[in-house]
């Protein structure tokens, strides 16, 4: 009985922890609207007083499909971001890795102020010969305190695989 209790209960754990059912091919052309839900932290900071700040943060957070599309859908999210504020603007770029439940991994960098856009310039797997590029804008969600800080990037991205 205990050999079977063990067996059943080995069965159940490697359900629970296998992976996410395999994600198919991204198609060859496409677009998606986009939200990534992400909490940072900053890095490193240089104050300049009265001419402003250099910072730099680390993001993680998941994106999700606004439109309820298969792909891409559900990837994490992983970003470093450079912030320049200055008396008369403020500027942000940043790089990220998504990574869906597969693994592959989706490279991307943007720019921009409250707007600005977005590259996808390829990756891994599924994702090695897409590119892409779109329009992103910035929401902040409330201070979480001067520790870390919360945002929404929502993006439209219109994408195609690189000609092999």
């Amino acid at each position: 009985m205990r050999v079977l209790g063990t067996t059943l209960l080995s069965l159940a754990l490697i359900e629970i922890c296998a992976p996410a059912q395999a994600i198919g091919p991204m198609p060859e052309t496409g677009a998606a609207k986009l939200a990534a839900y992400q909490v940072c932290r900053p890095l490193a900071a240089i104050e300049m007083g009265a001419l402003g700040s250099q910072t730099s943060t680390e993001c993680h957070g998941i994106v999700k499909n606004l439109e309820g599309q298969e792909r891409p859908n559900n990837l994490s999210i992983h970003c470093m971001e450079n912030t320049s504020a200055r008396p008369d603007s403020y500027r942000y770029s940043g790089s990220c890795v998504q990574t869906d439940g597969d693994g592959d991994k989706l490279y991307m960098t943007y720019e921009g102020t409250k707007t600005g856009q977005v590259k996808w310039i390829g990756g891994t797997g599924k994702y090695k010969d897409v590119q892409g590029a779109g329009d992103l804008r910035v929401d902040s969600a409330p201070s979480l305190g001067s520790k870390i800080f919360a945002y929404t990037l929502d993006y439209n991205v219109k994408w195609t695989n690189k000609a092999k």
